[in-house]
């Protein structure tokens, strides 16, 4: 390795582990998006959730919210061209991460598609175009007015067999104490979150024509839902059985040290 390259090896790697000390919310690509000692696996349970549902190389993936291309890095690598579409307002956040860590060659030899729409609208998306929605983390942080808007903008823009897969927040989730309803709130809210009951998640989805079921899929602070235009594309029993949790073994972050 030429010592330039081993120099820059070593300084992105500094960087990355600096990083890790930092509050969810600072102005760090990383930490920014949440808690960047979790950077890596909030990236890898997304990519997992999606190969695990069925997500092949050629499909089209929209991830609502892109941030800093926690998921998005590991999504292009394995896609094939122009097959990458992420949605973040916050430009910043992805350019720094092509400039800091991924690289932009990664533009020319994949052809991703960024937008910085804010109204939640997916405007740039094609009608049935999506096979693979993600929102992670989005609808934490929304009332119920950007909440139902994206929901049906995603409805819109999903293929027959698309899935759209969210999180939320809901009232006894882990952790929520004194989080405001998303229902009795409007607008974005960031870094403060939101919290949704699950009878408004399951109607928003039917107003948009979606069917909606609640994953077992594993998340430190969230819970998972997938919608589908038609009920038959639900997950059975033993589907989800076969999927799994996605709970990562040996990693100290996810399991209670033993007394």
């Amino acid at each position: 390795m030429p010592p330039e390259t081993h120099d820059e090896a070593a300084a992105l790697e500094h960087n990355i582990l600096a990083s890790r000390k930092m509050r969810p919310g600072d102005k760090n690509y990383r930490a920014y998006v949440g808690p960047p000692a979790q950077y890596d696996f909030m990236g890898a349970t997304q990519f997992c959730l999606l190969t695990g549902l069925g997500l092949c190389e050629d499909h089209h993936v929209v991830d609502i919210g892109c941030g800093s291309l926690r998921a998005g890095r590991l999504l292009l690598q394995y896609l094939l061209p122009g097959r990458y579409h992420g949605i973040e307002p916050n430009s910043w956040l992805w350019q720094q991460a092509l400039d800091r860590e991924i690289g932009r060659d990664i533009q020319a030899k994949k052809a991703p598609r960024f937008s910085t729409e804010e109204n939640f609208q997916l405007s740039d998306v094609a009608d049935a175009s999506a096979d693979f929605i993600i929102a992670q983390s989005i609808y934490s942080h929304t009332g119920l007015d950007l909440f139902a808007t994206s929901i049906h903008a995603a409805a819109r823009c999903l293929s027959p067999t698309g899935q759209l897969l969210f999180t939320a927040i809901l009232p006894d989730s882990t952790g929520v104490k004194n989080m405001p309803l998303g229902a009795e709130i409007a607008g974005w809210v960031y870094p403060g979150c939101t919290c949704f009951t699950h009878e408004i998640i399951l109607q928003v989805c039917a107003d948009a024509g979606l069917h909606v079921q609640q994953l077992n899929w594993f998340h430190p602070r969230q819970v998972w839902f997938r919608a589908t235009h038609t009920p038959d594309l639900q997950l059975s029993p033993e589907m989800e059985a076969q999927l799994g949790t996605g709970k990562p073994l040996f990693d100290k972050r996810f399991h209670p040290k033993p007394k």
